[in-house]
């Protein structure tokens, strides 16, 4: 059942939304293999679409507006995207996120579906196909991952930490100078007990929900990539701003992590 999946106070809505992940997870699953770089769609340089792209999208979109008519639509590859009145409630989605790893036929990529209202994320589910994990959130509720609490981490210490981070694409950082993001991540290299690029946002941001990261940074970012899973760490206890630790920017710069090491990862940037 899915709700067994949930925590104990969910709301129907998001039964809804872990339901329709899981189930395009089944679809996206089925798909995995190696894509040529005929049968891709390159939106622009390094920006792959696949045809499981669209249709994981097209069923998802397709269950929501069966369901909830009443909400606008806002999807990655532009499937049945529909307006709604400035406020007015409506999800976020994307398909695959790590669809590079989907097209390389590497088995890491996430089914992200937030719910926003007013500007804000109130509602959202990751979902890990291959390792049938879903991640789960509603303000004010907690985390969950497949039915249990999750916390982000208490480490403090750098040494014993091991943090996720974007390789930037050229042309990604657009946040601060491209040094600036080279010296952070050279620090993190040169400091922690490892760095994970892990190829989809999404699931490295769900990691620091529970704790398999300390933290994780990325530029150039999207709702559609990060909403759910900002909320989902931020009711782990964990804290998500932009590269400076101020709200996060238009630009799409992510900084999370536990609350005793998002300090140090800041200073980081401070260059």
């Amino acid at each position: 059942m899915t709700t067994e999946r949930l925590g104990p106070n969910s709301s129907a809505l998001l039964g809804d939304m872990a339901r329709i992940a899981m189930e395009a997870g089944t679809l996206a699953k089925g798909a995995l293999r190696r894509f040529s770089a005929g049968e891709m769609v390159h939106k622009k340089p390094r920006d792959f679409q696949t045809e499981a792209d669209v249709a994981v999208e097209a069923f998802i979109v397709g269950e929501l507006k069966r369901l909830h008519p009443d909400h606008g639509i806002w999807g990655e590859e532009q499937v049945g995207n529909t307006e709604t009145e400035a406020g007015a409630p409506r999800f976020l989605i994307d398909p695959i996120d790590g669809t590079t790893n989907f097209a390389w036929g590497i088995p890491h990529f996430g089914i992200v579906i937030s719910r926003e209202v007013g500007g804000v994320i109130d509602k959202g589910v990751v979902y890990d196909c291959m390792q049938d994990e879903l991640f789960s959130a509603e303000a004010g509720q907690g985390a969950w991952l497949n039915g249990r609490p999750i916390r982000a981490t208490g480490n403090s210490d750098p040494v014993n930490a091991v943090v996720g981070a974007g390789l930037p694409v050229p042309g990604q950082v657009k946040s601060v100078p491209v040094e600036t993001y080279h010296h952070a991540l050279r620090r993190l290299m040169d400091t922690t007990s490892g760095v994970r690029r892990l190829g989809s946002a999404a699931l490295s941001l769900a990691y620091v929900s529970c704790g398999r990261l300390d933290g994780f940074f990325e530029d150039g970012l999207s709702p559609l990539d990060y909403g759910a899973s900002v909320l989902i760490v931020r009711e782990a206890g964990g804290i998500v701003t932009g590269f400076n630790g101020s709200p996060i920017p238009e630009s799409g710069a992510i900084l999370a992590g536990g609350a005793a090491i998002h300090p140090w990862l800041v200073e980081g940037f401070r260059y």
